[in-house]
């Protein structure tokens, strides 16, 4: 499963994987996944599947509803992931450019994916920096040891069990230039392919789902379509009451006298929504009592 930030190359892997050669799209300022992707690659030499789940793109920098946005990403994943009754991982890929680095926000948002699926998961995870196609082993060398002594990411380095890997693919500026770079770039990137298919084709035992992870999934599911059916419920008696509301000023400027209609019509649709808003709050307490029994 590969994890990540916007523009990390995450679907690019999939691609290097696939054909060393392929020239990526331009980069523009849109995200380019934006639900969970899963494909299916069979390696010939091993006599395997290899099944590839491309997550959206996951820790934005910004305020809680973009944490509340990432949380309902990684529930859709899972929940993906167990329709096609995947409740198994065995390599989990944390993607970051090179471009873009890492920083503290990255480091957080990895701790609380490691706090929601379990530290157990640290054996079977790795860091794959992106968008090397141009460095060499002594750069590699060098990228290593500087995120080793970085302030932010040397808490979590003993986390990623599997080590740190590299990837790139064949830039698309050098390729419509073409530039003598090129070979080089293929021959990097060749030699990341070899590795990552190593990497992903190893005897490693399986991270499980656990049940508790696959209960909570389902029951987020859940809330939210009770939740949605609550809202629509609510926005349709916000537009009745408005409605009224309309129907008895029209009524006062026609200085009609038989006003009673539209008032008894409007305090019922009150009464309507406090019953409503208390269903709610008490469907939110029997939530929140769950969260805590579990």
């Amino acid at each position: 499963m590969f994890i990540g930030r916007t523009r990390t190359g995450k679907s690019t892997i999939k691609s290097l994987l696939i054909d060393p050669t392929a020239v990526p799209t331009d980069l523009t300022l849109k995200s380019g996944t934006r639900e969970p992707l899963f494909d299916s690659f069979h390696v010939r030499d091993n006599k395997i599947v290899l099944n590839i789940i491309d997550t959206p793109d996951l820790f934005e920098h910004g305020n809680t509803q973009m944490e509340i946005r990432d949380n309902k990403k990684i529930l859709d994943t899972i929940q993906m992931c167990i329709n096609r009754e995947i409740t198994k991982f065995h390599v989990v890929c944390f993607c970051v450019a090179i471009t873009t680095g890492i920083n503290k926000e990255d480091i957080e948002s990895i701790k609380e994916l490691v706090k929601f699926l379990g530290e157990e998961i640290s054996k079977n995870s790795c860091l794959i920096v992106t968008r090397c196609e141009s460095k060499d082993e002594n750069q590699h060398k060098k990228m290593c040891t500087e995120l080793l002594e970085d302030n932010y990411f040397k808490d979590i380095a003993p986390f990623f069990k599997l080590g740190i890997f590299f990837s790139g693919s064949i830039n698309r500026d050098d390729y419509n230039r073409g530039n003598e770079c090129l070979l080089d770039q293929f021959i990097t990137i060749s030699d990341y392919r070899v590795k990552l298919i190593e990497l992903f084709t190893r005897d490693i035992e399986p991270f499980p789902i656990s049940e508790m992870i696959i209960s909570q999934v389902r029951r987020a599911r859940d809330e939210t379509l009770l939740k949605n059916i609550e809202l629509k419920e609510m926005r349709a008696l916000a537009e009745e009451q408005t409605r009224l509301i309309e129907e008895l000023r029209l009524a006062r400027l026609n200085d009609q006298q038989d006003t009673a209609e539209i008032i008894n019509g409007l305090a019922a649709t009150n009464l309507r929504e406090r019953e409503e808003q208390a269903r709610l709050l008490a469907s939110q307490q029997e939530s929140y009592k769950r969260c805590r029994i579990s």
